[in-house]
């Protein structure tokens, strides 16, 4: 037999939405066609000025290495928008380029845990962070969110019964994956003061930043008060606003005495962000805001296609979205779990969902629908969700 592997890299389990994926390529090798609400991915192509920027960047030798920190010109860019987008005041000094956000928040956890710690996540939440936490040889904790008209909100009450002696973090993810919420600033002000009582970080997860839509407005838990700056620590990524998913590049920004060490786990695990991609970001930042701008409307009008597709089911309940590219509908308790009814929706009507249970217990009378895929595949979609639910 082969050496023990490690039980921190054993107590991690798999992707629900690679799962699914997997499941409905085999379907599709067989000739059944498969409606997509599952995997969260622009179906937008990358805007034309960062294609050309990253091949530019090719062809002039720009693909070395660059500062484990990230390129200084690029994180005067992050500084500046932070600052005139989300009212976040960052030095370039206190940010950090990373592969992706799942390169950030991976770094984060290292920084801030030791084995036998407890994270605090609001629920329902991104399944990733567990796996994060876990690597770390911390545990994550669930605390629940009540449901008010429909929408999952912060109950101040429920994070602060999860926290115990050997709490060291919160997550807080706004706009908020699954339930394409956007925190409000009460809400970030209690989380803030909860953290600040306990002496918690606050690990902000801010990747749909800039997927608001009407009613709705984006605030940084950072941008609360002083206090709340000084603890929480900002990961984020151009995957989701710039439809750059498998260009893998995110940032953190952190306080300055956390700043240097995230840059030191960077450079040891990855060295740097791929430099040629730095390079493209700074077309990014400096003119592609436009075409951000035109996917935020196309979803804005997606996700409320979705909602109204969907309040058309029997039994469904599905508000629309206020941020991200997510609906979650809730689903009666009658039709089984929303895992159960994900794998009847696969194989009977050839459409991918998200179970709600993926997100945690609090959600499993819940599906998720992601509307980052096209109009009238959404309309397809809805249509045969139509004819196959309530389930027979």
């Amino acid at each position: 037999m082969p050496p023990e592997i490690s039980k921190f890299a054993q107590s991690l389990g798999g992707s629900t939405v690679v799962a699914m994926r997997r499941k409905a390529d085999a379907l599709e090798a067989d000739g059944k066609r498969i409606v997509d609400f599952g995997i969260g991915e622009p179906d937008f192509n990358v805007p034309p000025s960062v294609q050309e920027a990253a091949i530019a960047a090719i062809q002039s030798g720009q693909g070395k290495y660059v500062d484990p920190a990230g390129l200084p010109e690029l994180r005067a860019l992050i500084s500046r928008f932070e600052a005139q987008h989300h009212g976040t005041e960052a030095a370039m000094e206190n940010i950090v380029v990373t592969n992706g956000s799942y390169g950030a928040l991976s770094m984060i956890m290292r920084a801030i845990l030791n084995p036998g710690d407890e994270v605090v996540m609001i629920e329902p939440c991104w399944g990733p962070y567990r796996q994060m936490i876990r690597l770390c040889g911390a545990a994550p904790v669930g605390a629940a969110m009540p449901v008010i008209d429909g929408r999952f909100v912060v109950d101040a009450n429920c994070i602060a019964s999860a926290v115990t002696a050997r709490t060291r973090a919160i997550v807080v993810n706004t706009p908020w994956n699954p339930t394409g919420r956007v925190l409000s600033r009460g809400e970030l002000s209690s989380i803030a003061g909860i953290a600040a009582q306990s002496d918690l970080w606050i690990v902000a997860d801010e990747v749909y930043s800039e997927l608001v839509y009407e009613g709705a407005q984006h605030l940084s838990v950072a941008s609360i008060s002083q206090d709340a700056a000084d603890r929480s620590i900002i990961a984020t990524s151009l995957s989701k606003s710039f439809a750059m998913t498998g260009w893998r590049l995110g940032y953190c920004i952190a306080p300055p005495v956390l700043a240097p060490v995230l840059t030191k786990i960077n450079h040891t695990t990855t060295r740097c962000a791929t430099s040629i991609v730095q390079h493209a970001a700074l077309a990014a930042f400096e003119g592609s805001l436009s075409d951000v701008a035109y996917m935020r409307a196309e979803y804005a009008r997606r996700g409320a296609a979705v909602a109204r597709g969907l309040n058309q089911i029997e039994g469904v309940l599905c508000p629309v979205p206020e941020g991200t590219f997510y609906a979650l509908a809730q689903i009666p308790e009658s039709w089984a779990g929303s895992e159960a009814i994900a794998e009847y929706l696969l194989t009977e009507a050839g459409v991918i969902i998200t179970p709600g249970s993926a997100y945690g217990p609090s959600c499993e009378n819940y599906i998720r629908l992601s509307f980052a895929t096209s109009i009238d595949l959404i309309e397809e979609g809805l249509a045969l969700l139509r004819r196959a639910l309530p389930p027979s």
